[in-house]
């Protein structure tokens, strides 16, 4: 274990479904980092509880770790507000969050703590992602996937239309509104834009560093990648494109007025994304441009989720969560 000065109460919270392999492995480097004050809660949404006991029961036993269950799968929102319930229970001050599928490098955890010591008005912090796979089309959802991660350059502000994903992410309990859900369960991708929009609209400073990184195993196949960010085209219609979830959304008039607009700037709104999306990118690694006309194919998949989300909204979020 670590030595050092005493640190904000802390706690890293895993949510999961299965890939009880994967979870082992992401906890077991941060038990070798922790620091006295640090608490892992593993969130568990929906994998039989038996088998979490069995496969997991090493980890278990540290009594750093911690699992909560949801007795069906209710989505990563839902699960990440359980694990923030669970922290404000506790007096928690600072939250880390990464995913199952990762591994955090050596200074995870004491890095996040530092960075919200030196910039104590920063509501979070997102880190930088390394994206590995051995596939080529690894390689295609590290660019698509962490734009908003790129490992390079200084602490940041991050602005518009850029965010923070929250697979290596840490946040001030403090920051949160009081009485309020963190993220939106309704949402099966982009609660953490939607986060971030929520962060800005109340004037709390929103910061990226490329310190520390962790590793996600990225998608190796190109149906996986594409079906992936084809539901992430989702929530940009009701976030990105309808002021967070704005009521009009739903509304027919107003889904087929934008129907009538959208559909012939579909080509339009995927060039603009994929701009978007290699701009990071190409100050550190101008090679990724030659991945353009395959990021344009995939944004075009985007619009056409767009599309979809706009035709039948209610299909493309989730029931509203009901924590059991």
């Amino acid at each position: 274990m670590p030595e050092g000065d005493s640190s904000a109460r802390h706690c890293i919270i895993i949510p999961f479904l299965g890939r009880l392999d994967q979870v082992e492995r992401c906890v077991r480097p941060l038990l070798e980092q922790r620091l006295p004050e640090t608490e892992i809660l593993l969130v568990n949404d929906g994998t039989p509880v038996t088998a979490v006991a069995e496969q997991l029961r090493a980890i278990l036993k540290n009594p750093c770790v911690h699992v909560v269950h949801h007795a069906e799968n209710l989505g990563v929102a839902a699960a990440r507000n359980t694990a923030i319930e669970w922290c404000a229970e506790r007096d928690v001050e600072v939250v880390l969050m990464i995913d199952s599928d990762c591994l955090p490098g050596n200074d995870f955890i004491v890095r996040h703590l530092a960075l919200h010591r030196e910039y104590p008005d920063a509501a979070c912090f997102g880190c930088g992602v390394i994206g590995v796979g051995r596939t080529f089309w690894a390689k295609l959802d590290k660019v698509m996937s962490w734009v908003h991660s790129v490992p390079f350059g200084e602490i940041r502000a991050v602005n518009h239309p850029y965010h923070l994903p929250t697979t290596n992410f840490s946040l001030k309990m403090s920051a949160l509104p009081a009485g309020q859900a963190a993220f939106d369960g309704r949402l099966q991708t982009g609660e953490d834009a939607l986060l971030i929009r929520a962060f800005r609209r109340r004037g709390k400073p929103v910061l990226f560093s490329p310190q520390p990184v962790i590793y996600h195993f990225d998608r190796t196949t190109f149906s996986g990648v594409f079906k992936h960010h084809y539901i992430w085209g989702y929530h940009q219609y009701f976030v990105q494109l309808n002021q967070d979830i704005a009521p009009r959304s739903f509304q027919p008039w107003y889904r087929a007025l934008f129907l009538l607009a959208f559909i012939p700037c579909m080509p339009l709104f995927a060039l603009l994304g994929a701009v978007l999306n290699l701009k990071p990118w190409a100050r550190h690694k101008p090679q990724y441009l030659l991945f353009f006309p395959l990021v344009l194919l995939v944004w075009m998949g985007k619009a056409v989720a767009v599309a979809e989300a706009a035709a039948r909204p209610h299909q493309c979020l989730r029931e509203p969560a009901v924590v059991t």
